[in-house]
């Protein structure tokens, strides 16, 4: 199936800045998310998104794109050997959440099960949690632990999950364990058989007869957890984790839902990022711009020295190779820094400073 474009998906033009881009891919990813939209292509829509603003909030990938298509962004992988991966544009799954903090023991069978007559049998599914982490600048691109509290429904210890306080389940006497339950409904053209979910078992295929006194037969309660998660370094602004497993467990046994936490990064008042490249504006005075010499200059990270040669002008742009933004997946890789000098001129001079500056001026 061919690709759509990339600037169609985001519905924005090949003209459109960082900010509208930002601010569409923003609009598009809540509204396609699977936890909220239901329709039933959401999830393919909300890859499509995440996958075009992958390329088009870098530079250097979008410039790549205008020029090739998607020929020239081929070779692109958000993935790799760091354990990130967007699997083809969906956010950046962390792995599984329990089996990193907490040891395992939330095992996921993707919600369905079969039954030894090899009927197909419908489990509950756990639904995923969304969250949202502010973060400074700095603590973007320096990437780390970061603690947050989440409610979740997690698996009755109790009961393990079964939702019977034998820990046993029979097979649903109303749909034989299949999970389906046949209805005839009158309409226009006569009386018709549907299948639909069984409204006894709710589609599990099983019953208890002994409810757990704890979760009241729903193999679920509801706890408030502390989890500290790890934020990439250069992680940027709209960016979504996915952490397999750390969602809602599902009820009578059912699979793990998943956690997604969605990256807000203040904005910078000394730096702006492009991708993975970082602009940063520095004043110099007039005699450093006339003689040159050296200067101190704040990266990311550190503070680096930047040589000044005679007679820079305001405006010049000087380029600080690696001292940019962490790049993703690329361990030790960082972008570059460019650093537009701006030359202060003096607006208030004392008897002896208008004295040079007039004899400066006669010479």
């Amino acid at each position: 199936m061919e690709k759509r474009d990339y600037y169609e998906i985001l519905g924005v033009g090949k003209d459109a800045s960082s900010a509208d881009i930002k601010k569409a891919y923003r609009k598009l990813v809540k509204k396609y998310h699977p936890d909220v939209n239901k329709e039933q292509n959401s999830e393919e829509k909300f890859k499509e998104v995440q996958e075009a603003y992958e390329v088009l909030s870098d530079e250097g990938k979008r410039s790549a794109y205008d020029q090739y298509g998607h020929a020239g962004t081929a070779g692109f992988n958000p993935g790799g050997a760091n354990g990130y991966s967007d699997f083809g544009g969906t956010p950046f799954d962390m792995g599984d959440i329990f089996n990193t903090f907490f040891g395992g023991g939330m095992g996921s069978d993707f919600g369905f099960n079969f039954s030894e007559s090899g009927r197909q049998r419908r489990e509950d599914t756990g639904s995923d949690i969304r969250y949202r982490v502010r973060v400074s600048f700095d603590e973007a691109m320096r990437g780390g632990e970061y603690k947050i509290k989440i409610r979740r429904e997690d698996r009755c210890s109790k009961c393990d999950g079964s939702g019977s306080s034998s820990k046993k389940r029979k097979e649903c006497p109303v749909c034989k364990g299949s999970g389906q339950q046949r209805q005839v409904r009158n309409t226009i053209f006569g009386q018709m058989a549907v299948m639909s979910t069984c409204s006894n078992c709710g589609g599990t295929g099983t019953v208890v007869d002994d409810p757990c006194s704890t979760c009241r037969g729903t193999g679920v309660k509801v706890k408030d957890e502390d989890l500290t998660i790890k934020i990439p370094a250069g992680a940027y602004d709209g960016m979504v984790l996915r952490f397999r497993g750390g969602g809602n467990a599902g009820r009578n046994g059912g699979s793990v839902g998943d956690l997604y936490v969605e990256i807000e990064v203040e904005i910078s008042n000394k730096f702006e990022r492009r991708g993975n490249d970082i602009y940063s504006t520095q004043s110099i005075p007039v005699y450093t711009a006339v003689l040159g010499g050296n200067i101190e200059i704040d990266s990311v990270f550190e503070s680096v020295k930047l040589k000044i040669p005679k007679g820079t002008q305001s405006g010049t742009i000087f380029k600080l190779k690696g001292k940019g933004c962490p790049i993703l997946n690329s361990e030790g890789n960082r972008g570059d820094q460019y650093v537009r000098i701006e030359v202060d001129i003096p607006t208030r001079l004392n008897g002896e400073e208008k004295k040079l500056w007039e004899k400066l001026s006669t010479l």
